[in-house]
């Protein structure tokens, strides 16, 4: 097995979804958090230039390093068997997240990133009354024409992962309840033993 760091702010955030996968395989790994940029902003200005891109999380595997959460949270899916048994089911899984990354990072600038206030009721109202309620209505369908279970090939994949972390974090939790498919996935990943022990036992962080 390869010696894995993880690099990333005391934060789930962005490298949560990686977390989680590395805690359903199984897989021994370091959790490296660093104080968030607003608790320490001289810190991060120090590291930040070391850093490939200017950002974290980063993944170190056997003294290699991958930037990008997207690319080291697919990296974690497919070492560890959590990304489709072929290349078709590959792609299906890639499709799911891809279709929620879009709508996080819509999150993100109206709840976390957006600084006038009247900009972000805007954005906050539309990702709550339009983007949120499209995406989850896709993916109810999606769900249900590929079985109902899980994303893809009938069984676990970083998709459902993936899925699960997404709906956990949102601000209004209950709005899932409106897609029964995606609720009964979101219930049955976060009762996987390991994924309930790594949430269970996980530091305590704002985001």
């Amino acid at each position: 097995m390869p010696a894995i760091k993880l690099t990333y702010f005391d934060l789930r955030a962005r490298a949560e979804p990686a977390r989680l996968i590395l805690a359903q395989a199984g897989a021994k790994f370091e959790d490296i958090r660093v104080p968030a940029p607003w608790d320490d902003m001289e810190g991060w200005q120090k590291m930040k230039p070391t850093t490939p891109y200017g950002q974290i999380p980063l993944l170190e595997v056997d003294g290699e390093l991958i930037s990008e959460s997207v690319a080291i949270t697919r990296y974690c899916a497919r070492e560890f068997g959590l990304a489709g048994k072929t290349t078709f089911e590959s792609a299906q899984a890639d499709e799911i997240v891809d279709a929620l990354q879009g709508a996080l990072e819509k999150q993100y600038e109206a709840y976390l990133f957006e600084k006038d206030e009247t900009r972000k009721s805007t954005l906050q109202k539309a990702f709550n009354e339009t983007v949120l309620p499209t995406l989850l209505g896709n993916l109810e369908k999606r769900l249900c024409s590929r079985g109902g279970d899980f994303f893809v090939g009938g069984a676990l994949t970083w998709a459902d992962i993936v899925t699960y972390n997404f709906c956990v974090e949102l601000p209004d939790k209950t709005v899932v309840e409106k897609y029964p498919k995606i609720s009964a996935l979101v219930a049955k990943v976060g009762e996987l033993p390991n994924i309930k022990a790594w949430v269970a036992s996980r530091p305590k962080t704002s985001l």
